[in-house]
């Protein structure tokens, strides 16, 4: 093999090393950009989310607190089972809010 040809054979191969090294690199980076948007992305739905469940904890536990507010109609319940069932009721909606986290 001539001189020409040996070198030539060492700068082709070279320069195929030297592609595939940029290749190698180019798509780690970009393996690494994509990962670090998927996170950024999903962290962002994540607060949205959390967001979302503060908001409606706090309609909840407002909603139940107006209905703890109300007060059933005063009286004894043996002559007027009605009453007896909205003074039961009101019980079981006061005790509500409390189980379920919120503060009186």
């Amino acid at each position: 093999m001539s001189p020409g040809a040996k070198i030539s054979v060492v700068v082709l191969f070279v320069l195929a090393v030297a592609i595939g090294v940029t290749a190698y690199l180019a798509a780690v980076g970009y393996y690494h950009r994509e990962q670090g948007a998927q996170q950024r992305q999903a962290s962002q739905q994540q607060a949205a989310q959390r967001a979302q469940s503060e908001a409606f904890e706090r309609r909840l536990c407002t909603t139940l607190g107006r209905l703890a507010a109300l007060k059933p109609p005063e009286g004894s319940p043996l002559g007027n089972p009605s009453r007896a069932y909205l003074q039961a009721q009101h019980q079981v909606l006061a005790e509500l809010g409390p189980d379920v986290g919120c503060s009186r």
